[in-house]
């Protein structure tokens, strides 16, 4: 097949006993190609044909009806001229008259004999050049088509008939067709269903026109939605069709989210506007504020203002525009998530009126990271601010008068106890004398029961202000509950004997430790003691048993015959104060906190503690639940005061006491029992006798004229040789590990039973031997 720019392509010649004549066109340069006859013409001819010579002999009527066939067959740009070398005379014009008529359109030269080789020549020559041309054409046309078959979009093109003349790729795969089933074919013939529409009335109107169309429209028979453009020219119509289904179907998406995202909106907004909150959007890059009225309202501006970041920077309170500056340095910040709650005052524009606002937003950034829009919203919340200032303050003055209340209990017990010790211990010297008559020696009991009993309503007092506080706190030991409920009552022996209450001990559990504070649960079980001495008639009954249940806990049981409870006192006989009513007050006296206190010890101890009577008149159970240790642990009594150390009774002690009474008592007391005392009354004379003598224990109060026992005790204990044991008024936790930290091992709050100091000094004294 020729190339652009050949200069002559192949002759095909058919001419009997023309050697000479081939040999002379291939010596003026054309390409000769010799056939023996028509057939091989027919089967040679293909596009590099420039030409066909044939001699007049070779035409056989059925052959040149097959060369007619294969001439139609050219592509569209191909015309290969066919010259025909006539015979003279008649029967030569005759032959060439029915060549003629065979071939048809066939482009056909008759050269007339006798030939001539330059008029042969020239026609080649005119041959090769229109070729040339047309494969020119050709190249064009192939660039055409593969213009239009690279266009995605469906491309045809109609005639002034309506018959297809070009369809690309695009069409033949919308319509499903080949390619042969279009081209030359009229369209409505084809596709009768588009007849009488859209499609069908614009493309006739184009045609009329011949102005160009552009439309959209759901073709049916494809199923698609189909863009539509249609040129018309004097040749027809060109048509560009685009499946924009897909498309519209993001279309249709976008609408409804648009309109499900209007009605979103509407609804906020509708909501925003009943919740009295505004809205705004700040574009920074322009300064520009665009808000809701609401928002107008709250900075005390009229309806329809459009406010710049100045107007709402102003209109804030100065006091808290840093606020704001601080809030954008953070929200633009790297890692920011970029959201932000702030509250701040504003100071109304036109009321001057001081509101609290609570903003809520967040800040958009554009491509580069710079702040691009802030958006959120702004409520009032002045009645909020106000009702939390007065709750602030009101919690405040709680506070403060709980605080004061507890500064005066600690200080009313102070100045309460302080003057009960030298009562008692004036008491226990006089019991020591044997010489007193017995008439003397129960009022002598009968005082020290009832200043004892002040002291216990003291200690509930302040027991009920630690539980309160949340301060109640724990030293837990190793403890025999049956130990400790003998020494409950060896302590409440005198009012059970006084009353005549029978005691029955049935202490069958076989586990009977527990891990607990012993001295807590011992004022737990002479707090239940007592109450049933106190509510149980003389020559009355009190039953205490133990035993365990199946999850190895420890019950004890206290039951008495006293006056018994109402079934509806039950459920609050644990609460503070809770005495049955006023008659019951009235006759047996109390402050109603024991049973209080040893509830809370009891969930301390991880417990139960509860009641049971069938009402007044059939006595009371108290039913309490430790958890016990599975296997026995201990032996012998738990309680730490049963200690019996040998006394140093020509120990040295120095007593450091500035209330006259108290010191008077106490040293009477230990001189009783052997010690060498020295006394002292301030801090500076107490040193001083430090100084002189060689004293194995300091016994100090801690609250002196001159400073406090802690300084003495920290300058004295230093050697490590030197035991203490610290007095004060003050009993709370805090005092006690005061004391122990200044180095004192042992803490006495005020009045000090004599029994108990005695055993902690043999104690300490012991240790020290």
């Amino acid at each position: 097949m020729e190339k652009p720019g050949e200069t002559a392509g192949t002759v095909l010649v058919a001419v009997p006993g023309g050697k000479g004549l081939m040999s002379t066109l291939a010596k003026h340069g054309f390409q000769v190609r010799a056939c023996k006859n028509l057939a091989e013409v027919i089967k040679r001819f293909d596009r590099s044909t420039d030409a066909i010579v044939l001699g007049q002999i070779t035409l056989i009527p059925s052959k040149m009806r097959l060369l007619a066939k294969a001439l139609t067959r050219q592509p569209p740009w191909s015309d290969v001229p066919l010259i025909l070398l006539a015979k003279a005379g008649s029967e030569g014009k005759k032959a060439s008259q029915r060549t003629l008529e065979i071939l048809g359109d066939a482009n056909v030269l008759v050269l007339p004999p006798p030939l001539r080789i330059v008029a042969l020549m020239t026609a080649l020559r005119a041959a090769a050049r229109t070729r040339r041309h047309q494969r020119a054409v050709r190249d064009l046309f192939n660039q055409r088509e593969a213009a239009l078959a690279s266009i995605s979009d469906a491309f045809s093109v109609l005639d002034r008939d309506w018959r297809y003349t070009y369809v690309n790729k695009r069409v033949l795969e919308l319509t499903g067709k080949r390619k042969e089933e279009l081209i030359g074919h009229v369209i409505w013939e084809i596709f009768p269903d588009a007849v009488g529409s859209e499609f069908y009335q614009r493309c006739y109107r184009a045609m009329e026109t011949q102005q160009p169309d552009h439309f959209q429209v759901f073709y049916k028979p494809w199923g698609r939605w189909v863009d539509t453009r249609i040129y018309p020219s004097s040749d027809g119509l060109a048509i560009y069709r685009a499946d924009v289904s897909e498309m519209m179907e993001q279309q249709k998406r976008l609408r409804e989210s648009e309109q499900r995202l209007h009605v979103a909106e509407e609804r906020i907004r509708l909501a925003l506007e009943a919740a009295d909150v505004g809205i705004f959007d700040y574009y920074p890059a322009v300064g520009v504020i665009r808000w809701s009225d609401r928002c107008n309202e709250l900075f005390g501006l009229p309806a329809g203002t459009k406010p710049d970041y100045v107007t709402y920077l102003n209109a804030i309170h100065p006091d808290d525009r840093h606020i704001i500056h601080e809030t954008i340095r953070e929200v633009l910040s790297p890692g920011s998530t970029g959201h932000y709650a702030i509250q701040y005052r504003a100071i109304g524009v036109a009321d001057s009126r001081e509101r609290w606002l609570e903003e809520k937003g967040r800040v958009l950034l554009d491509d580069a990271g710079r702040p691009a829009r802030f958006l959120g919203t702004i409520l009032e919340i002045t009645e909020r601010k106000l009702a939390e200032d007065a709750l602030k303050k009101a919690k405040q003055d709680a506070e403060d008068a709980n605080r004061a209340k507890d500064q005066f209990l600690a200080m009313l017990s102070h100045e309460l106890r302080t003057p009960l010790t030298p009562v008692l211990m004036t008491i226990a010297s006089l019991q020591r004398n044997h010489d007193i008559p017995d008439n003397a020696r129960r009022d002598l009991e009968v005082l020290r029961r009832n200043v004892e009993l002040e002291a216990l309503l003291i200690d509930d007092l302040l027991d009920l202000t630690r539980i309160a506080h949340g301060k109640l706190e724990l030293r837990n030991d190793a403890i025999d509950v049956h130990a400790s409920l003998n020494y409950a009552l060896g302590v409440s022996a005198s009012d059970l004997n006084e009353k005549q209450i029978k005691v029955q001990l049935d202490l069958a559990a076989k586990e009977h430790h527990c891990w607990a504070d012993a001295a807590r649960l011992q004022q737990v079980f002479w707090n239940i003691i007592k109450n049933a001495v106190k509510f149980t008639p003389a020559r009355g009954q009190l039953r205490i048993s133990t035993r365990n249940d199946a999850e190895h806990y420890i019950v004890i049981d206290f039951t008495d015959t006293g006056i018994g409870i109402n079934r509806e006192l039950q459920p609050r006989i644990f609460d503070a104060f809770e005495q049955g009513g006023s008659g019951v007050t009235n006759r047996y006296g109390g402050l109603g906190l024991g049973l209080a206190i040893s509830k809370r010890v009891i969930d301390l101890h991880g417990g139960k503690i509860s009641v049971q009577s069938e009402g007044r008149g059939t006595g009371a159970t108290f039913t309490i639940k430790l958890k016990a240790m599975e296997t026995s642990l201990l032996e012998g009594p738990a309680y730490p005061l049963d200690h019996d150390g040998s006394a140093r009774d020509s120990a040295e002690i120095l007593l450091v006491e500035d209330h006259e009474d108290t010191a008077r008592a106490l040293r009477r007391m230990l001189e009783n029992a052997g010690y060498q005392v020295g006394y002292a009354s301030t801090l500076a004379s107490a040193r001083d006798l430090a100084a002189k003598r060689h004293f194995r224990l300091v016994i100090s109060d801690l609250g002196l004229p001159d400073g406090s026992g802690l300084d003495l005790m920290g300058e004295l204990g230093d050697s490590g040789q030197l035991r203490g044991i610290a007095l004060s008024g003050f009993g709370s936790d805090s005092d006690v590990a005061a004391a122990k930290a200044a180095g004192f091992a042992a803490h006495f709050t005020k009045p000090v039973d004599w029994e108990r100091l005695r055993h902690t000094i043999h104690r300490l004294l012991d240790q020290r031997g």
